[in-house]
Protein backbone atom coordinates (compact mmCIF):
# COMPACT_ATOMS: atom_id res chain seq x y z
CA UNK A 1 0.00 0.00 0.00
CA UNK A 2 1.41 3.57 -1.09
CA UNK A 3 1.90 5.56 1.85
CA UNK A 4 -0.18 8.29 0.56
CA UNK A 5 -2.81 5.93 0.40
CA UNK A 6 -4.35 5.68 4.03
CA UNK A 7 -7.23 3.06 4.87
CA UNK A 8 -8.29 3.49 8.63
CA UNK A 9 -10.00 0.96 10.43
CA UNK A 10 -13.29 0.75 12.99
CA UNK A 11 -14.24 -1.87 15.23
CA UNK A 12 -17.22 -2.34 15.22
CA UNK A 13 -19.83 -3.27 18.16
CA UNK A 14 -23.33 -4.68 17.30
CA UNK A 15 -23.65 -3.58 13.84
CA UNK A 16 -20.75 -5.64 12.57
CA UNK A 17 -22.83 -8.39 11.50
CA UNK A 18 -24.81 -5.57 9.02
CA UNK A 19 -21.56 -4.34 7.65
CA UNK A 20 -19.87 -8.58 6.64
CA UNK A 21 -20.48 -9.53 3.51
CA UNK A 22 -24.06 -11.44 3.62
CA UNK A 23 -24.02 -15.20 2.65
CA UNK A 24 -26.87 -17.25 3.17
CA UNK A 25 -26.86 -20.54 5.40
CA UNK A 26 -28.50 -22.44 2.56
CA UNK A 27 -25.33 -21.52 0.12
CA UNK A 28 -22.75 -22.93 2.66
CA UNK A 29 -21.81 -26.47 3.41
CA UNK A 30 -21.32 -26.36 6.88
CA UNK A 31 -19.21 -29.87 7.03
CA UNK A 32 -16.58 -28.46 4.53
CA UNK A 33 -16.59 -24.90 5.86
CA UNK A 34 -15.48 -26.40 8.96
CA UNK A 35 -12.93 -28.55 7.53
CA UNK A 36 -11.33 -25.30 5.81
CA UNK A 37 -12.05 -22.81 8.07
CA UNK A 38 -9.31 -21.36 10.52
CA UNK A 39 -11.29 -19.79 12.99
CA UNK A 40 -11.90 -21.06 16.35
CA UNK A 41 -15.32 -23.46 16.44
CA UNK A 42 -17.03 -21.04 18.47
CA UNK A 43 -16.29 -17.84 16.15
CA UNK A 44 -17.30 -20.18 12.89
CA UNK A 45 -20.56 -21.39 14.92
CA UNK A 46 -21.21 -17.58 15.29
CA UNK A 47 -20.45 -16.48 11.97
CA UNK A 48 -22.97 -19.23 10.63
CA UNK A 49 -26.01 -18.10 13.16
CA UNK A 50 -25.56 -14.85 11.45
CA UNK A 51 -25.94 -16.01 8.07
CA UNK A 52 -22.17 -14.40 7.20
CA UNK A 53 -19.70 -16.11 5.38
CA UNK A 54 -17.04 -17.47 7.02
CA UNK A 55 -14.32 -16.54 4.88
CA UNK A 56 -14.67 -13.16 5.35
CA UNK A 57 -13.31 -13.42 9.44
CA UNK A 58 -10.25 -14.06 11.03
CA UNK A 59 -9.35 -13.40 14.57
CA UNK A 60 -6.16 -11.94 15.52
CA UNK A 61 -5.75 -9.63 19.42
CA UNK A 62 -5.61 -5.94 20.61
CA UNK A 63 -2.58 -5.68 23.16
CA UNK A 64 -1.62 -3.77 25.79
CA UNK A 65 1.65 -2.99 27.64
CA UNK A 66 1.32 -5.44 30.47
CA UNK A 67 1.17 -8.16 27.91
CA UNK A 68 -2.38 -8.72 28.17
CA UNK A 69 -4.00 -10.46 24.84
CA UNK A 70 -7.60 -9.43 23.78
CA UNK A 71 -8.92 -11.41 21.21
CA UNK A 72 -10.56 -9.55 18.28
CA UNK A 73 -12.53 -11.04 15.27
CA UNK A 74 -12.27 -9.37 12.12
CA UNK A 75 -13.25 -8.94 9.11
CA UNK A 76 -11.14 -7.15 6.61
CA UNK A 77 -10.46 -3.84 8.55
CA UNK A 78 -13.50 -4.26 11.15
CA UNK A 79 -13.19 -5.99 14.18
CA UNK A 80 -14.90 -6.63 17.16
CA UNK A 81 -13.75 -8.02 20.70
CA UNK A 82 -14.53 -12.13 20.57
CA UNK A 83 -16.54 -12.20 23.44
CA UNK A 84 -18.66 -9.43 22.07
CA UNK A 85 -19.17 -11.50 19.03
CA UNK A 86 -20.16 -14.41 21.10
CA UNK A 87 -22.81 -12.73 22.38
CA UNK A 88 -24.43 -10.80 19.54
CA UNK A 89 -28.01 -11.72 19.66
CA UNK A 90 -29.01 -14.43 16.49
CA UNK A 91 -31.90 -11.46 16.11
CA UNK A 92 -30.84 -8.51 15.06
CA UNK A 93 -33.15 -6.25 13.41
CA UNK A 94 -34.27 -4.36 15.95
CA UNK A 95 -30.71 -3.20 16.34
CA UNK A 96 -30.24 0.79 15.16
CA UNK A 97 -28.16 1.12 12.21
CA UNK A 98 -26.52 4.71 12.39
CA UNK A 99 -23.88 6.93 11.22
CA UNK A 100 -23.09 6.86 14.98
CA UNK A 101 -22.75 4.01 17.02
CA UNK A 102 -25.44 2.20 18.77
CA UNK A 103 -24.26 3.54 22.10
CA UNK A 104 -22.63 6.73 23.14
CA UNK A 105 -20.52 7.70 26.10
CA UNK A 106 -22.57 8.81 29.57
CA UNK A 107 -20.93 12.07 29.83
CA UNK A 108 -22.39 12.39 33.69
CA UNK A 109 -20.18 9.41 34.34
CA UNK A 110 -17.73 10.12 32.49
CA UNK A 111 -17.09 13.91 32.76
CA UNK A 112 -13.82 13.67 31.24
CA UNK A 113 -12.51 10.76 28.82
CA UNK A 114 -9.21 10.00 29.82
CA UNK A 115 -6.80 8.47 27.04
CA UNK A 116 -3.52 7.10 28.49
CA UNK A 117 -0.61 7.12 25.49
CA UNK A 118 1.88 4.60 25.76
CA UNK A 119 5.31 6.03 25.07
CA UNK A 120 7.68 3.42 26.46
CA UNK A 121 9.85 0.47 25.13
CA UNK A 122 9.04 -2.25 22.80
CA UNK A 123 7.21 -5.08 25.02
CA UNK A 124 7.87 -8.97 23.48
CA UNK A 125 6.51 -12.17 23.50
CA UNK A 126 9.59 -14.43 23.94
CA UNK A 127 11.25 -13.21 20.72
CA UNK A 128 7.94 -11.47 19.17
CA UNK A 129 7.77 -7.81 19.48
CA UNK A 130 3.72 -6.80 20.43
CA UNK A 131 3.33 -3.43 21.22
CA UNK A 132 5.45 -0.17 21.76
CA UNK A 133 5.08 3.01 22.49
CA UNK A 134 4.14 5.81 19.92
CA UNK A 135 7.11 7.85 18.39
CA UNK A 136 7.43 11.81 19.30
CA UNK A 137 5.79 12.58 16.50
CA UNK A 138 2.84 10.27 17.15
CA UNK A 139 2.31 11.58 20.54
CA UNK A 140 2.20 14.85 19.20
CA UNK A 141 -0.51 13.61 16.77
CA UNK A 142 -2.46 12.54 19.57
CA UNK A 143 -2.44 16.14 20.96
CA UNK A 144 -3.37 17.15 17.67
CA UNK A 145 -6.00 14.46 17.92
CA UNK A 146 -7.53 15.55 21.32
CA UNK A 147 -7.43 19.40 20.37
CA UNK A 148 -9.47 19.21 17.27
CA UNK A 149 -12.78 17.00 19.57
CA UNK A 150 -11.48 19.22 22.60
CA UNK A 151 -12.37 22.18 20.41
CA UNK A 152 -15.78 22.35 18.87
CA UNK A 153 -18.26 24.93 20.39
CA UNK A 154 -20.74 23.31 22.10
CA UNK A 155 -20.02 19.82 23.04
CA UNK A 156 -20.09 18.75 26.53
CA UNK A 157 -17.43 15.80 25.86
CA UNK A 158 -13.64 16.25 26.58
CA UNK A 159 -10.69 14.07 26.30
CA UNK A 160 -7.47 14.24 28.12
CA UNK A 161 -4.37 12.57 27.38
CA UNK A 162 -1.68 11.31 29.46
CA UNK A 163 1.52 9.83 28.48
CA UNK A 164 2.86 7.06 30.20
CA UNK A 165 5.97 4.37 30.16
CA UNK A 166 4.34 2.27 32.74
CA UNK A 167 3.10 -0.84 31.53
CA UNK A 168 0.43 -1.26 34.20
CA UNK A 169 -2.36 0.98 33.97
CA UNK A 170 -5.35 1.15 36.84
CA UNK A 171 -8.08 -0.16 34.99
CA UNK A 172 -10.61 2.03 37.12
CA UNK A 173 -9.35 4.65 35.79
CA UNK A 174 -8.45 5.07 32.06
CA UNK A 175 -10.81 4.49 29.41
CA UNK A 176 -8.73 4.40 26.64
CA UNK A 177 -5.89 3.41 25.73
CA UNK A 178 -3.39 3.74 22.80
CA UNK A 179 -0.33 1.77 22.03
CA UNK A 180 1.67 0.50 18.18
CA UNK A 181 0.15 -2.90 17.53
CA UNK A 182 3.37 -4.27 16.78
CA UNK A 183 1.23 -7.03 14.37
CA UNK A 184 -0.54 -4.71 12.06
CA UNK A 185 0.60 -3.56 8.65
CA UNK A 186 0.24 -0.60 6.29
CA UNK A 187 -0.42 2.97 7.57
CA UNK A 188 -3.76 2.47 9.95
CA UNK A 189 -5.22 1.44 12.82
CA UNK A 190 -8.41 -0.11 14.84
CA UNK A 191 -10.37 1.17 17.34
CA UNK A 192 -13.14 0.18 19.70
CA UNK A 193 -16.42 1.70 20.19
CA UNK A 194 -18.44 2.38 23.52
CA UNK A 195 -20.49 0.13 25.48
CA UNK A 196 -23.63 -0.81 26.45
CA UNK A 197 -22.90 0.76 29.40
CA UNK A 198 -21.64 4.08 28.33
CA UNK A 199 -18.40 4.01 28.68
CA UNK A 200 -15.82 4.99 25.65
CA UNK A 201 -14.13 2.58 23.21
CA UNK A 202 -11.77 0.72 25.33
CA UNK A 203 -8.74 0.91 22.98
CA UNK A 204 -6.72 2.64 19.64
CA UNK A 205 -4.38 0.20 17.90
CA UNK A 206 -2.21 1.87 15.49
CA UNK A 207 0.51 0.16 13.36
CA UNK A 208 4.44 0.66 13.84
CA UNK A 209 4.09 2.48 10.20
CA UNK A 210 1.97 4.95 11.26
CA UNK A 211 4.01 5.61 14.10
CA UNK A 212 7.12 5.80 12.51
CA UNK A 213 6.48 7.82 9.34
CA UNK A 214 4.44 10.02 11.74
CA UNK A 215 7.33 12.88 11.52
CA UNK A 216 7.27 13.09 7.39
CA UNK A 217 3.28 13.25 7.26
CA UNK A 218 1.71 15.14 11.10
CA UNK A 219 -1.37 15.90 9.55
CA UNK A 220 -1.73 12.29 8.58
CA UNK A 221 -1.27 10.84 11.61
CA UNK A 222 -3.10 13.37 13.05
CA UNK A 223 -5.81 12.90 10.73
CA UNK A 224 -5.29 8.99 11.77
CA UNK A 225 -5.91 9.34 15.29
CA UNK A 226 -8.86 12.11 15.13
CA UNK A 227 -10.35 9.62 13.11
CA UNK A 228 -9.50 6.88 15.47
CA UNK A 229 -10.90 8.38 18.72
CA UNK A 230 -13.89 9.81 16.44
CA UNK A 231 -14.70 5.76 16.57
CA UNK A 232 -13.76 5.40 20.18
CA UNK A 233 -16.44 8.34 21.34
CA UNK A 234 -19.05 7.35 18.78
CA UNK A 235 -18.91 7.96 14.74
CA UNK A 236 -18.89 5.96 12.29
CA UNK A 237 -17.77 6.35 8.72
CA UNK A 238 -19.06 9.11 6.62
CA UNK A 239 -19.21 7.42 3.44
CA UNK A 240 -20.94 4.64 4.62
CA UNK A 241 -23.10 3.79 1.76
CA UNK A 242 -20.16 4.20 -0.96
CA UNK A 243 -17.20 3.76 0.41
CA UNK A 244 -16.21 5.96 -2.24
CA UNK A 245 -13.33 7.57 -0.67
CA UNK A 246 -11.91 4.45 -0.77
CA UNK A 247 -12.64 4.16 -4.34
CA UNK A 248 -11.12 7.76 -5.49
CA UNK A 249 -8.10 6.76 -4.02
CA UNK A 250 -7.72 2.59 -5.82
CA UNK A 251 -8.17 1.11 -2.19
CA UNK A 252 -10.98 -0.48 -3.39
CA UNK A 253 -12.00 -1.43 -7.41
CA UNK A 254 -15.76 0.14 -6.94
CA UNK A 255 -18.78 1.37 -4.39
CA UNK A 256 -19.81 -0.66 -1.93
CA UNK A 257 -22.94 -0.43 0.19
CA UNK A 258 -23.09 -1.46 4.24
CA UNK A 259 -26.25 -3.50 4.27
CA UNK A 260 -29.11 -1.97 6.49
CA UNK A 261 -28.30 1.91 6.05
CA UNK A 262 -28.30 3.63 9.04
CA UNK A 263 -29.89 7.23 10.12
CA UNK A 264 -27.58 9.92 10.01
CA UNK A 265 -26.55 12.11 12.80
CA UNK A 266 -28.84 15.47 12.82
CA UNK A 267 -27.20 18.35 11.75
CA UNK A 268 -25.20 16.88 9.02
CA UNK A 269 -25.07 15.91 5.22
CA UNK A 270 -26.76 13.08 3.78
CA UNK A 271 -24.48 10.81 1.98
CA UNK A 272 -25.66 10.63 -1.85
CA UNK A 273 -23.08 8.81 -3.63
CA UNK A 274 -22.53 11.17 -6.89
CA UNK A 275 -24.66 14.28 -5.70
CA UNK A 276 -23.32 14.72 -2.12
CA UNK A 277 -20.14 13.68 -0.51
CA UNK A 278 -17.89 15.00 2.03
CA UNK A 279 -14.34 14.93 0.45
CA UNK A 280 -12.61 16.49 3.41
CA UNK A 281 -14.74 14.27 6.26
CA UNK A 282 -11.89 13.04 9.46
CA UNK A 283 -14.64 10.12 9.28
CA UNK A 284 -14.43 8.86 5.61
CA UNK A 285 -13.10 5.39 5.43
CA UNK A 286 -9.94 6.24 3.48
CA UNK A 287 -7.77 9.74 3.34
CA UNK A 288 -5.14 11.18 1.46
CA UNK A 289 -1.88 11.97 3.45
CA UNK A 290 -0.61 14.84 0.45
CA UNK A 291 -3.87 16.58 0.82
CA UNK A 292 -5.36 15.99 4.54
CA UNK A 293 -5.36 18.68 6.64
CA UNK A 294 -6.00 16.44 9.25
CA UNK A 295 -8.77 18.71 10.68
CA UNK A 296 -12.67 18.07 11.17
CA UNK A 297 -15.22 19.77 8.88
CA UNK A 298 -18.05 21.66 9.59
CA UNK A 299 -19.72 18.46 9.30
CA UNK A 300 -17.70 16.48 11.65
CA UNK A 301 -18.11 19.10 14.26
CA UNK A 302 -22.28 19.51 13.52
CA UNK A 303 -22.03 16.09 14.15
CA UNK A 304 -20.19 15.95 17.73
CA UNK A 305 -22.57 18.80 18.96
CA UNK A 306 -25.70 16.74 18.22
CA UNK A 307 -23.98 13.41 19.91
CA UNK A 308 -22.85 15.43 23.02
CA UNK A 309 -24.77 18.89 23.35
CA UNK A 310 -23.38 21.25 25.86
CA UNK A 311 -26.16 23.69 25.95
Amino acid sequence: MKLNYLKVSALVLTTLMVLATSCSKDDVDNEAAQEVSSLPRDVLNKVRELDLNPEAFEVKHAVYPDGTKIPVVLTDDIAMEKSRFLKIPSDNNGLAKQYQTEFLIDTDVHEEVNIIVYTGPTIFDGDTPIVTGLSEAAQQGVRDAVENWNSVWGSRLVLRAEFTTATTFDPDFFETFIVVNSSLEGFGGFADFPDENGNPGNFVQISPNSSTFADRVPDAIEHLITHELGHAIGFRHTDWNSRQSCVDLGLEPEPSVEENPPARIFGTLPSIPGIIEQEDSIMNACFNADTTTGELNFFDENGLRSLYRGF
